[in-house]
Formats: structure tokens, sequence, C-alpha cells
């Protein structure tokens, strides 16, 4: 069987037409839908990130203010435990005067000052304190009120010596404290 030349033409168009046809159907539009496919799993994938980030953020802060608190409890628990400022002024010269005789020195006069708000929920308690003692053991004595476990801060400190023998001088100081505002 010959084929005209019109009749080859028709062939080579339809073998053509049916390659074109193949190629679209199963090269080309598979590739279309998995495109597709990835471009709505690559947004999915995003909102699941985003959602993976933010709860990852929300426990990192869980975790932070866990450790601020119990950073913050601690800290409270260095303030003086009182109802009111003059029993945490009265507390705080008790536990000053203990600080001095442990220290050998000579507790010559203590003044509790006015106590003052420390923003919203502290007062800060001061008390004047004059000691006589040797200049060691004033020193030890400040170290060890210092380093205590109560927030104290020296707000004065005034040193005299007299030139005696016993080599002892006279320390006029304010030292002051935190307390929590009654509730």
């Amino acid at each position: 069987m010959k084929l005209q030349a019109r009749e080859k033409k028709f062939v080579v168009v339809a073998l053509v037409a049916a390659l074109v046809f193949l190629t679209v159907q199963f090269v080309i539009l598979p590739q279309w839908d998995r495109a597709e496919s990835t471009s709505e799993r690559l947004f999915e994938a995003q909102k699941e990130l985003r959602h993976s980030r933010q709860l990852i953020a929300a426990r990192q802060l869980r975790e932070q203010e866990t450790t601020l608190r119990a950073r913050l409890d601690e800290q409270n628990g260095r303030l003086l435990s009182a109802a009111d400022a003059n029993q945490g002024g009265a507390q705080f010269q008790t536990w000053l005067a203990a600080a001095a005789t442990q220290q050998q020195l000579a507790f010559q006069r203590s003044e509790f000052l006015a106590p003052t708000p420390v923003g919203s929920k502290y007062i800060r308690i001061p008390v004047r304190l004059e000691l006589t003692g040797r200049i060691t053991n004033i020193t030890q004595f400040l170290e060890a009120v210092t380093t205590s476990n109560r927030i104290v801060s020296i707000e004065e400190f005034d040193l005299n010596g007299s030139g005696d023998k016993d080599k002892q001088v006279r320390c006029g100081l304010v030292v002051a404290a935190l307390m929590a505002k009654p509730k």
C-alpha cells in the first residue's frame, strides 16, 4: 500500500499530534501537578514552621519567666521580713548590733532614720550607727554586713582616729536595708 503525498502529510501530522498529546499527557501535566502541589505543600510547611517557632518561643519565654521568678523569690528572701517599717527598723538594728558585737566593736549609738519608698513595692530602712573599735574589726564588720544574706547598702561612712596607743577609731555610718511594702 502506497501512500500519496497528501496522506503522508496527514499521517505525519497525526504522529506529531499523537507525540505532542503523549508528551503533554505523561510528561508536562504530571510535572505541572507536582509543581502545583509543591507550592501548596510549601505554603503548608511555612505555616507549620511559623507555628513551631511560636511554640518554641513560648516555651523559652515560660522557661525565662520561671528562672526570673526563682531569682526574684531568692532576692525577696534577702529582704527584711516585718509587718511594718518600725518593726523592720527594729529588726535591722538588732541584726546590726549582733554583727557589731560579733566583731568586738563597741556600739555607741544607733538611730532609726525615716524610711523612704523605693519604687512601688519596697521600702528603704536606714539606720545610723556609731561604733568604736580597731580598724580591722570595723573592716570585718563592714564585710560581714555587705556580704550577708540581706540586701544592704552603706550610704554614709565617716572614720575618725584618735591617735591613741590602742589604735581605737570611731566610725559613723548609715546602713540601709530593703523590705517589701506591707500589703
